[in-house]
C-alpha cells in the first residue's frame, strides 16, 4: 500500500521529491532484508518450560527464539509426543500442558518461521531444537509388602573400608592394614600380628519388575509402587535390580542412591509400551522378588 501511494504520488506530481520518495519505498524491503541476514542465519527456535514436573503440577510450554542480533519477527507451532504410545498433538496454549498422568513427552517446533524486520520476507527456520519433558509420578503405598532383610545370605566379604561390625573375621597383619583393628591379646599368644577384619554379609539379589503396559491410570499406579517400594529398600539400606519390559525390549538398571532410582524411572518414562502379557527375554531369578502390578485394589 505504501509503495502503491508512492508510485501514484510521483505518477501525479512528478516532483523530485516524490521521486525520492518512491525510490527509498522500493529500497527499504531490500535494506530491512540485508539488516535482518546476520539474525535470520544465526536463528534458533525451540519449546521453553519446565523440563522435569511432578504429576498435576501446573505447566505451559513456550516457543522461544534466540539470535545474536536483535530478534527479527517469527512464528511457528509446538508439536508433542507421548513417548509411551508414540501418539502426537500440536500444542494449544489455552488448553495448557496436562499433567494428570505421568510420562515422557517430546516437544518440537514445525512450520517455524522468520522474516525480515519488516515482516515482508518470510524464511522457514533451519535451527530447530526439540526439549523432553518428564512427568514423574506421586508414590503410592504397597501393604503387606514382605520384608526384604530376611533374605538367605549367600556368604560373609570383608567390609570395605572397615569400621564397626558384629561379624569379624581373623586373619595375618598385611602391610597398609589400620594398626586399630589389630587383635592385641591374640596376636601376643599366638605370636603374629593378627587383624580382627569387620565382614558384611552378602544377601542375595533384590529384583523389582515392571511390564511397561496398561490404560494411563494403571501406569500411573505402577510407577507410583515403584517409586514406593524403591524408596521403601532404599531406606534399608539394600541395593536393588529394576528390570523393566517396555517395547524396546527389557531395560535393567542397577539402583543403590535415590539419583539412580530416580534415574532409572526417568529411564522408563520415555520408553515405548509393550503388549500385555509379552514375554521376558531371559529367566528372572532372585531371593526377593516383586513385581509391580497396576490394578487398582492389589497389594
Amino acid at each position: 500500500m505504501l509503495l502503491c501511494g508512492a508510485l501514484v504520488y510521483y505518477v501525479s506530481s512528478g516532483e523530485w521529491l516524490s521521486w525520492v520518495l518512491l525510490l527509498t519505498v522500493v529500497g527499504l524491503p531490500w535494506l530491512s532484508l540485508l539488516l535482518s541476514l546476520p539474525a535470520i542465519w544465526n536463528f534458533q527456535a525451540a519449546p521453553a518450560g519446565v523440563e522435569v514436573l511432578e504429576q498435576g503440577e501446573e505447566a505451559e510450554i513456550w516457543l522461544l527464539g534466540s539470535c545474536g542480533s536483535p530478534m527479527p519477527p517469527f512464528k511457528g507451532h509446538i508439536r508433542l509426543q507421548s513417548c509411551f504410545t508414540g501418539k502426537s498433538w500440536r500444542y494449544e496454549p489455552e488448553r495448557g500442558f496436562s499433567t494428570e498422568h505421568c510420562g515422557g513427552y517430546r516437544a518440537w517446533v514445525e512450520k517455524a518461521k522468520i522474516c525480515d524486520y519488516l515482516g515482508i520476507f518470510s524464511f522457514r527456520a533451519r535451527n530447530v531444537r526439540e526439549q523432553t519433558i518428564l512427568v514423574r509420578p506421586k508414590e503410592q503405598p504397597v501393604s503387606d509388602l514382605p520384608d526384604p532383610q530376611r533374605l538367605e545370605l549367600s556368604g560373609w566379604v570383608p567390609k570395605p573400608g572397615g569400621g564397626f561390625s558384629e561379624n569379624h573375621e581373623h586373619r595375618l597383619y598385611r602391610p597398609g592394614d589400620h594398626l586399630n583393628q589389630l587383635h592385641w591379646k591374640l596376636s601376643a599368644k599366638v605370636g603374629d600380628l593378627i587383624l580382627r577384619e569387620p565382614m558384611e554379609p552378602v544377601r542375595g539379589t533384590v529384583l523389582l519388575t515392571m511390564q511397561l503396559a496398561g490404560d494411563p491410570d494403571t501406569l500411573d499406579r505402577k510407577f507410583g509402587r515403584l517409586l514406593w517400594v524403591g524408596r521403601y529398600l532404599l531406606k534399608r539400606e539394600l541395593d536393588f535390580e529394576i528390570q523393566a519390559l517396555t517395547g524396546s525390549g527389557v531395560i535393567c538398571a542397577h539402583v543403590d542412591s535415590e539419583a539412580a532410582l530416580q534415574k532409572a524411572i526417568d529411564r522408563l518414562l520415555c520408553a515405548p509400551l509393550t503388549q500385555e502379557g509379552g514375554e521376558w527375554e531371559k529367566e528372572i531369578g532372585a531371593s526377593w522378588q516383586y513385581h509391580v502390578g497396576g490394578d487398582a485394589d492389589e497389594a
